[in-house]
């Protein structure tokens, strides 16, 4: 994860959930390990908290940051668990380049474990072990590699004689390993791991709502940690609060009263839609309801810039169950079905990913989309060109 020079300018209202993560991750000096489930709809501010955490962490503390949502792209929409395991080495092994706690040697040899994999080049015969290990000794054994990469953090911190105290492991955007062949099955193997494990901390977050299929699959009563981790929902800012940070951090935009409101109705209180609207906005203007409804309309583009590009991701079947859904506010299963050309199990499919993605919720026997940013960007979209973006 790249922390940004100007961090502390956009870290904002999370003190109190940042010393809560602090705390819970601070056990690890006392040989104690705790999960954590970190959520919040995408726009919330997951990332610059994260980031903001990061640089709080002690030198005896490593951590290691993974997007999911990368793999699932290079991917081409096609997740293994053999790259993210490669791709969750690779990450831990650049850890601890840089840290001079006698463990050069051992990136050294990982490295070249690593440049075999890429190649996909799987005879380790003569390898022998790292860090006691064994290595992967016949082609393509994930079960093997798995293995290695998931004890490799405790051994860091074994082998460091106590100079490191725990790793701290960030898997982002955890929703898209919903799109694996048995995600249940790879939850279950990483908590098979941290029971045994006292200086390992793994931090799962996603684009997702704590009442969503994936939250259920690892930490729902029947998912892999049994509701045992420690889960932190980020929540947007109250009116009050996107009030102050806009008076601290965005001094120059003013507004009436009612121009707050609509600003406010508009935002949600996501950061980042505040903090993308503001950016259109001309200095030392006061706006009023009008203006901030004309503002937003007319800047719609580059407030939902991010949806926007998610958008042109997406496929014509995805599209096209995303704008039913929007035209018809939710819908159920068998309402869905008999509005689209697609067959049952393709609307399943379908539903599947966009939910991965963080785009479309079940709640209540209903399917919706899920960002009301996104909703906009595609309405306005369809007034002003009567038909929706391709």
């Amino acid at each position: 994860m790249n922390v940004p020079n100007n961090i502390d300018k956009y870290f904002y209202n999370r003190e109190k959930e940042l010393i809560q993560l602090k705390t819970f991750i601070s056990s690890l000096n006392e040989n104690v390990s705790n999960q954590i489930l970190l959520t919040g709809f995408r726009g919330i501010g997951k990332s610059f908290f994260l980031e903001k955490f990061i640089t709080t962490l002690p030198d005896n503390i490593l951590s290691v940051y993974i997007d999911i949502s990368v793999f699932y792209g290079l991917s081409q929409g096609k997740l293994s668990e053999l790259e993210v395991m490669k791709g969750l080495l690779e990450e831990m092994n650049n850890t601890i380049k840089n840290h001079d706690h006698g463990l050069k040697k051992i990136h050294k040899n990982v490295s070249s474990l690593i440049s075999k994999l890429k190649n996909q080049d799987y005879d380790f015969r003569d390898a022998g072990s790292i860090l006691s290990i064994p290595i992967p000794e016949i082609n393509d054994n994930y079960e093997k590699l798995s293995r290695f990469a998931l004890e490799f953090p405790q051994k860091i911190v074994d082998s460091s004689k106590g100079k490191i105290k725990g790793f701290v492991i960030i898997i982002d955007e955890f929703q898209f390993l919903g799109e694996l062949k048995s995600p249940d099955a790879f939850f279950w193997l990483i908590r098979s791991f941290t029971q045994k494990q006292d200086n390992v901390s793994y931090i799962f977050t996603g684009s997702t709502s704590t009442t969503s299929e994936m939250v259920e699959k690892i930490n729902g009563i029947n998912g892999a940690f049994g509701s045992r981790m420690i889960q932190i929902n980020l929540e947007p800012f109250s009116k009050n609060t996107t009030k102050n940070y806009i008076k601290e951090k965005i001094s120059d935009i003013k507004f009436t009263d009612k121009g707050f409101e609509r600003f406010y109705k508009c935002t949600r209180g996501y950061p980042a839609y505040i903090n993308s609207f503001c950016n259109t906005t001309s200095p030392n203007k006061i706006y009023n309801e009008e203006d901030i409804i004309n503002e937003f309309y007319n800047k719609i583009d580059q407030i939902a810039i991010r949806w926007i590009t998610i958008w042109s991701s997406l496929s014509k079947q995805e599209k096209n169950i995303v704008t039913t859904l929007i035209d018809n506010e939710s819908l159920k299963w068998n309402e869905l079905v008999e509005k689209v050309p697609y067959s049952d199990s393709t609307v399943s499919m379908v539903l599947k990913k966009l939910k991965n993605k963080g785009i479309v919720s079940h709640f209540n026997a209903l399917y919706s989309v899920d960002d009301y940013m996104l909703a906009s960007w595609l309405k306005h979209r369809k007034h002003q060109d009567s038909y929706y973006p391709l």
